[in-house]
């Protein structure tokens, strides 16, 4: 008994230490931007950090989405490597190597998805100087829902207090200055209007106007203009999850393959689609699925059911049965529906190109962790990124 008293003293002295040692580091960074949301965590959180690093400032970012980043430049990043499941206790190590680098502005992308996680991360871990939230839309439901709004709320526990706050939120607005008024918070509130079509030209991908809008008025609030920022929103280097575009041709055949596997919610996914669904006269749609995302897939086929026009809707992945059995209650005939469940990349490759009769565009989408990462790398060894 008493090994076991000394064990847990030593442990709880060691926790306090180490915590308050964080906190030396915290302080150390003046501003501090925490990005939060349902979409578009990690553009806008590299967005804001390209933006604010054109100014002159030391700028160290970190996003948590399809790939971990600890980003120092426009040009240099290191991957987070990390022993078992993502923890929230993770952000002390990033302070402690942010520090080593004498930084102005630290811009960090949320990684906890439990509201009461999420509360700590910004409360405890980071003491945010500014809170954005880029959106509230339906996913991870089973975590923060069963609502949107639920989502909202959940999200709203990232909101710092007698801080500054911005979102390109409106529907679930309300939720968002509520609690904002209750914390002494300041609320900014990004129009896309501000952004131009030929503002988005300077983007060598397909980056939406909201997220350049709600980056910029982020930047705005710091004293940089938006020509300054906008330079060096261009520099910066996309996040691994953005939509990329591939061209192939094989046996005569055309076909341009859309990336959108990062993409988690199906607004967000339906957007993707009204931007590149004429890309080709023949629409084949990939749906990769995952046997622990079930409710995605579902999610997925009453997207593509109600929403969809295209040729084929192929599934892959794993627990396909779910997406097909569903996309076929909702009316997709059954000989427009091809389960590739649990084919390797080669074959799933093989059987598409049987589709395309002459040119095509190959919408993907779904899951891309594991398998999806594998199978867009395979198609891609097939042909070449083109610009958006």
């Amino acid at each position: 008994m008493l090994f076991l008293f000394l064990v847990t003293v030593i442990f709880i002295v060691w926790g306090i230490y180490s915590y308050q040692r964080h906190l030396q580091n915290v302080k150390k960074i003046p501003i501090r931007i925490e990005v939060n949301g349902t979409r578009g965590k990690s553009s806008v959180t590299r967005l804001i950090a390209g933006g604010i690093r054109a100014s002159g400032r030391r700028v160290i970012a970190k996003t948590t989405g399809t790939k971990p980043r600890f980003i120092i430049s426009d040009t240099e990043e290191v991957p987070i490597k990390r022993l078992g499941k993502p923890n929230i206790a993770e952000e002390q190590k990033i302070f402690r190597e942010a520090v080593k680098y004498n930084p102005d502005v630290i811009v960090i992308e949320c990684m906890a998805l439990v509201p009461q996680y999420q509360w700590i991360h910004t409360h405890r871990l980071l003491k945010s100087t500014h809170s954005v939230i880029t959106n509230a839309r339906a996913d991870h439901l089973d975590v923060m829902g069963p609502t949107v709004r639920d989502v909202a709320r959940a999200l709203s526990n990232t909101i710092a207090p007698k801080a500054k706050f911005f979102t390109a939120e409106r529907a679930h607005l309300d939720i968002f200055k509520e609690r904002a008024q209750k914390l002494g918070t300041e609320v900014y509130v990004a129009d896309p209007n501000i952004v131009s079509d030929e503002d988005m030209k300077g983007f060598k991908y397909i980056e939406h106007k909201e997220n350049v809008a709600l980056a910029l008025l982020v930047c705005e609030s710091l004293g940089i203009d938006k020509k300054t920022a906008l330079e060096g929103m261009y520099r910066q280097t996309p996040d691994p999850g953005v939509m990329r575009i591939y061209t192939i041709n094989d046996q005569g055949k055309i076909i341009k393959v859309i990336n959108t596997l990062a993409a988690n919610d199906p607004d967000s996914i339906y957007l993707l689609w009204e931007k590149v669904k004429n890309f080709a006269p023949e629409k084949i749609v990939l749906v990769n699925c995952r046997d622990d995302r079930v409710d995605r897939s579902l999610q997925l086929a009453e997207l593509t059911a109600q929403k969809f026009e295209a040729d084929w809707f192929v599934a892959t992945g794993f627990f396909t049965i779910a997406y097909i059995k569903k996309a076929l209650s909702l009316g997709i005939p059954k000989d427009k529906l091809i389960d590739l469940g649990e084919k390797s990349p080669e074959e799933i490759y093989k059987k598409v190109l049987t589709l395309v009769k002459n040119e095509a565009m190959i919408f993907a989408t779904g899951n891309t962790v594991g398998f999806g990462e594998t199978l867009i790398q395979y198609f891609a060894s097939k042909g070449g990124e083109i610009e958006y």
